[in-house]
């Protein structure tokens, strides 16, 4: 049966793009912005591992980006969020930014290969905690067959606030093991990050420092969390962004306050969708999250506007 429903979605999703469908969508959207959010990208010679929607296959990803030069203008994340005046953008195709979130080492090295070999920008929001091959929590977490508990993840985000230590000392009491990671998903090495910044259209970002759940933290930890990856950005000069990415998306006005106070000129979430260049509400700007799974065609048609999510 599972087999049936993917054949049809499938017939109905090439159907849509191969009847132009997603063609007019764009043209309807060619004044506005989308900004995809990526996570790990799975090196050819390696496997899909932990949280599988958040593991794309370097194939899967290059055949997107092929896919998007063909239909969208690739700009970078600076430059996306720079208003067009008067007549400057008179182009039908809408401008997409690529964005990374957490620095996996598969997304620095086998993302970076395919963007450069098509002279693509991007931005990695990094959490510098992560650093030198600590894994995540919600990999090292999830299994093979159903992923990870949605009531586990919940207690995870309130109870441990979403910090890796805290997570794991509550799955060992609730009598879940944690497995080991290859290196590809892993946080990136420090030596992995400068290898990716030889490539110009690269830039970094913040992620906060240890991926909490921040509407969680009281005022002075939301803070530290805050403060500490623009000082660690300082060095990377003109490229680094002062802009944040929320961890798992969560973010409140005291969050979205705090972000601001803090130094930095924009907040991103990782759902909502489509954005202006000179959005609402700098501190809550949406992206398209891309989950691996997702087929060419599925992408093709998210990226036009047609599938929200």
């Amino acid at each position: 049966m599972s087999s049936l429903r993917n054949g049809v979605k499938s017939a109905v999703e090439s159907a849509l793009v191969l009847g132009g469908g997603a063609e007019v969508s764009r043209r309807k959207r060619s004044r506005q912005l989308l900004i995809l959010a990526y996570h790990n990208i799975v090196p050819a010679d390696s496997e899909p591992t932990g949280d599988r929607s958040l593991h794309l296959t370097q194939r899967a990803f290059a055949e997107q980006l092929d896919a998007l030069v063909t239909t969208h203008e690739v700009v970078s994340l600076d430059a996306a969020l720079i208003p067009h005046r008067g007549n400057a953008h008179q182009t039908s195709r809408p401008r997409v930014a690529i964005t990374f979130d957490d620095a996996y080492a598969g997304a620095l090295t086998a993302g970076v290969t395919e963007l450069r070999a098509r002279a693509l920008p991007a931005t990695i929001f990094v959490t510098p905690a992560f650093l030198d091959g600590k894994a995540f929590w919600w990999d090292v977490l999830s299994t093979a067959d159903s992923g990870l508990d949605d009531a586990f993840r919940e207690r995870a985000l309130t109870e441990a606030r979403g910090l890796t230590d805290d997570v794991l000392a509550l799955a060992h009491n609730s009598g879940l093991s944690a497995r080991e990671m290859p290196a590809h998903a892993r946080g990136a090495s420090t030596d992995q990050l400068a290898a990716a910044l030889d490539f110009d259209g690269i830039t970094l970002a913040a992620h906060t420092w240890n991926h909490p759940n921040l509407t969680a933290l009281a005022d002075a930890d939301l803070m530290s969390e805050l403060a500490r990856p623009l000082e660690w950005l300082k060095p990377y000069g003109d490229r680094a962004l002062p802009m944040v990415s929320y961890p798992y998306g969560l973010a409140d006005r005291r969050v979205m306050d705090a972000s601001h106070d803090a130094g930095y000129t924009a907040g991103f979430m990782i759902e909502g969708g489509w954005t202006t260049p000179d959005p609402r509400d700098p501190f809550a700007i949406p992206r398209l999250n891309v989950p691996a799974g997702v087929s060419r065609d599925g992408f093709v048609l998210r990226a036009a506007g047609l599938i929200q999510g």
